[in-house]
């Protein structure tokens, strides 16, 4: 069971517990995933990069997987539902399913790179339903 480095409560009400994963992560098996680098947006009049902030915590854990990340608190016991920040692999796993998700458009106009998303073209393109 992890210890929360520290516990706090939000103006929100909301909890947040920065959890210490580092002895969970030494026996995860690693995502193979490759993460994309590249500077495909080079060259385009038009781009526009997206950031999809909390997309970690859209990804739900498998059912068997949740006891694992239990953690404690001054409030009691939790585990995580949804993919925690400082999994090992959640930077590749949202990685894995963004890349599926929009695998039609990449690289035609779109370059994903872990919660960065790059849409690009030319001004035409764009400007064409206006």
């Amino acid at each position: 069971m992890a210890k929360p480095n520290r516990c706090s409560t939000q103006k929100n009400g909301k909890i947040r517990a920065c959890v210490d994963y580092r002895k969970l992560n030494a026996v995860t098996i690693t995502n193979t995933f490759p993460l994309q680098f590249t500077d495909a947006v080079v060259g385009h009049e038009m781009y526009n990069f997206l950031d999809g902030f909390i997309g970690y915590n859209q990804v739900r854990m498998y059912p068997e997987d949740q006891e694992k990340t239990t953690f404690v608190t001054e409030w009691g016991v939790f585990v995580a539902v949804v993919m925690m920040f400082g999994l090992r692999t959640a930077p590749t796993t949202f990685q894995r399913i963004i890349s599926e998700v929009f695998g039609d458009y990449i690289p035609a106009f779109m370059q994903i790179f872990l919660n960065d998303f790059a849409v690009y073209g030319a001004r035409q393109d764009h400007l064409h339903n206006l």
